[in-house]
């Protein structure tokens, strides 16, 4: 949801350079019905697999490639290993690759925002404002994360990259850390890992009022239009 703005602004971008962009809210998410309290990373990955039927109904044969950013880029890769129809490309950015960390990080998101909104701190908020500790599973940055998705959350340890990369789909995957998964990558010539150039908190308030979009993006999304290179 705080991403939304980036995906908005790289769709425009995407559709000036010819290509036919369709961007989806995830059930419980966005402008999408349902439920938050009772969602789960399988159910949303229903959702890419639908977008992608619908995407290969409308345009038989022509090769349709994925861009996920942040939790969004495991629910790309779960996905990935299901569809019918295997993804031409898959863009991975800065998945979640340690679920308890990221869960640990989202408390501490969660109190640092209150913080600076508030302009206490959170002992002050926590004694006197009436705040109380953010727990999971519950509501955090204002978004609820239930029972299943923080179980999902608490398991996500890895991504299914070998899996993915033997249906033929072309994988590029941005991270902060690309050595972690060079390994991986040296067996795999559709894989390519690159490091991320410009870093962004994309769980605070600022990232999700902003649709200013790192340059790295769009001209990583371009790239994967030509043939995979490893230079």
């Amino acid at each position: 949801m705080r991403t939304a703005p980036i995906y908005r602004a790289v769709s425009d971008r995407l559709a000036r350079e010819g290509c036919a962009v369709l961007s989806i809210d995830y059930h419980g998410c966005g402008d999408s019905p349902g439920d938050p309290e009772n969602q789960a990373l399988a159910d949303w990955a229903v959702d890419v697999l639908a977008a992608q039927a619908q995407l290969s109904d409308d345009a038989p044969g022509v090769p349709v490639h994925w861009f996920a950013m942040g939790l969004g880029a495991n629910i790309a890769a779960l996905a990935a290993q299901q569809s019918a129809i295997a993804p031409a490309c898959l863009v991975l950015w800065e998945p979640v690759v340690d679920g308890p960390q990221y869960l640990a990080r989202l408390l501490d998101v969660h109190r640092q925002e209150l913080t600076r909104e508030m302009q206490r701190s959170w002992q002050t908020l926590t004694t006197r404002g009436g705040e109380v500790e953010p727990v999971f599973p519950g509501s955090v940055l204002g978004f609820t994360v239930g029972t299943r998705l923080h179980r999902d959350l608490l398991a996500a340890r890895s991504l299914p990259l070998r899996e993915i990369a033997q249906r033929g789909t072309r994988i590029v995957l941005v991270v902060q850390d690309p050595k972690r998964f060079e390994p991986i990558a040296s067996n795999f010539a559709q894989l390519r890992v690159q490091a991320v150039e410009t870093p962004t908190n994309w769980l605070t308030i600022e990232a999700r009022g902003t649709a200013i979009v790192p340059q790295e993006i769009p001209q990583t999304l371009l790239s994967t239009l030509r043939p995979m290179s490893h230079e």
